[in-house]
């Protein structure tokens, strides 16, 4: 009897429905998952650098899901609220990689507003052909844009044009950094927002000058910062004026070299007390500020006096007094100093304190901020030296260096009524061009003015530059790079290769 033949008609079939069924099952794995990243839901990432150079702000994240909550049509109906246009062909040839750093840095706005439903943050890019009826609509309702425009954010009827000059700016140390996270929340902030914030700033009486760009008296890089979080700035001279403007959000005075008179005195006055308003006072030693009578309706004293810190932990290796204690109590004015461990820097101050001598008010909330060391004392005659604690007269440390105060519009503090609210802090040195990047000057201050203004929903964080990457090697550097990534695969290849050889024979 003869042996049956290997007859293999039988599994070439099975072998072609197997092949089949593993290309429909692969095409369908990429359907999937293409269909997975595509729903808000499945769409997170995770930066694991240390310093988070690769993950929004926290104060981006939270102006984004604000605006996100401010949707007038509701969640989940609110596609493209807010549209994002990229005019790719106002980029030079030299802004390829500024243009790269933008498109990634609109991604992580986007899939962030994906996160609390419809993706409201809409992404486009314009070029000649592409998208052309879209900056033809925008140009015909708020004008053509200039040519250097390269960024456009529309929400409903308000529009914010971005240059590309914005996108960049200088660090301490000269190099070119990427500002774009700056410019674009803020840009996010002014469309979104239906009324900008309108600070009035003293003058008259040689307070730090609004646009002064000097290093001492100048704050026009604390100006830009405020303009940018949808502040209006407007100078106010209390010797012509009748009262404080009726628009105003908040009033900053700061660092007043001359007295306030009394009339004067009494305008800031009734301002606050009589109509709930909202200011924010950096007084400087050894000056005669005259606004006494305004600092004992809130329960708060600025004696005059200077701080002395003799604890090396409370100095910075240039001399100057970096401030880190804080209050115990949860205040939104020291949390963005509390979470980033950012302190005060500054060289000469004096204390602002509650007054223990004022009359009861159940109507007032005075919070204590930040305080200098143990060792401290203020000094009330800095003049005499050496310079020397004497109990009778100097306030023994640790010393409170600014205070805020709160006055419920009820009868009892803590009702719903939005009531006067009142800062001091004992120096203007923070606020100037010379020291608002130091430390948590900055990050202070601008949220000192977003709690004033009934704006602090979002933290201020100190800006961080970002730069474009790039590796600097020779040709023998790549060989030993592609020697390191190419060893394991050529080891896994040999070792296969081995096994099939020795199959083989077997």
């Amino acid at each position: 009897m003869a042996l049956p033949s290997d007859d293999f008609s039988t599994v070439r079939p099975i072998r072609r429905w197997n092949r089949l069924l593993q290309a429909v099952l692969a095409i369908g794995l990429a359907v999937m998952i293409n269909f997975l990243a595509s729903q808000s839901s499945f769409r997170f990432r995770q930066d694991l650098t240390l310093d988070h150079r690769h993950s929004l702000a926290a104060e981006s994240v939270e102006t984004i899901r604000t605006a996100g909550r401010k949707s007038p049509l509701g969640a989940k109906q609110n596609r493209n609220w807010v549209r994002a246009l990229i005019l790719n062909d106002n980029f030079t040839e030299g802004d390829v990689g500024l243009r790269n750093q933008l498109g990634k840095l609109l991604e992580a706005y986007k899939l962030e507003s994906s996160q609390t439903g419809a993706e409201w943050f809409n992404i486009s890019q314009i070029s000649n052909g592409l998208n052309q009826e879209l900056l033809s609509e925008v140009a015909a309702q708020h004008g053509p844009p200039a040519r250097t425009t390269v960024l456009i954010l529309t929400c409903g009827n308000r529009v914010k044009y971005i240059n590309a000059t914005e996108l960049i700016g200088t660090s301490s140390d000269q190099q070119t950094v990427f500002r774009g996270e700056e410019a674009v929340t803020s840009a996010l902030l002014e469309v979104t927002e239906d009324q900008p914030a309108i600070c009035y700033i003293t003058r008259g009486h040689g307070e730090l000058g609004l646009e002064d760009a000097s290093t001492l008296r100048g704050m026009s890089q604390l100006a830009r910062q405020l303009r940018n979080r949808n502040f209006v700035l407007r100078a106010l001279d209390l010797t012509s004026a009748n009262e404080i403007p009726r628009d105003a959000s908040m009033v900053l005075i700061a660092g007043p070299q001359s007295t306030f008179s009394t009339a004067q005195a009494e305008l800031l006055r009734t301002y606050l007390f009589e109509r709930n308003g909202r200011a924010l006072l950096l007084l400087d030693p050894g000056r005669v500020h005259g606004l006494e009578p305004v600092l004992s309706d809130w329960a708060i004293f600025s004696p005059e006096a200077e701080l002395q810190e003799p604890s090396p932990a409370y100095r910075t290796p240039d001399g100057d007094i970096a401030l880190r204690r804080l209050t115990d109590k949860p205040h939104p004015l020291t949390r963005v100093l509390r979470e980033q461990d950012l302190p005060l820097i500054a060289a000469r101050i004096r204390p602002s304190r509650f007054d223990e001598g004022s009359a009861p008010d159940s109507t007032l909330s005075v919070t204590p901020l930040i305080f200098s060391s143990d060792q401290s004392w203020g000094e009330a005659d800095p003049q005499i030296q050496p310079v020397k604690f004497d109990p009778s007269r100097d306030q023994p440390g640790p010393v409170c260096i600014a205070t805020a105060a709160e006055r419920a519009a009820g009868i009892r503090k803590g009702g719903n009524s939005s009531g006067g609210r009142l800062v001091v802090i004992g120096t203007s040195e923070i606020a100037s061009n010379s020291r608002i990047n130091r430390g948590g000057n900055q990050a202070f201050l601008v949220q000192c003015a977003a709690w004033l203004s009934d704006r602090d929903r979002a933290v201020s964080l100190p800006s961080r530059a970002t730069g474009a990457y790039q590796v600097n090697a020779t040709a023998s550097d790549f060989w030993t790079l592609a020697w390191h990534f190419c060893f394991i695969p050529l080891v896994v290849l040999a070792v296969g290769l081995a096994i099939s050889v020795w199959r083989r024979r077997s």
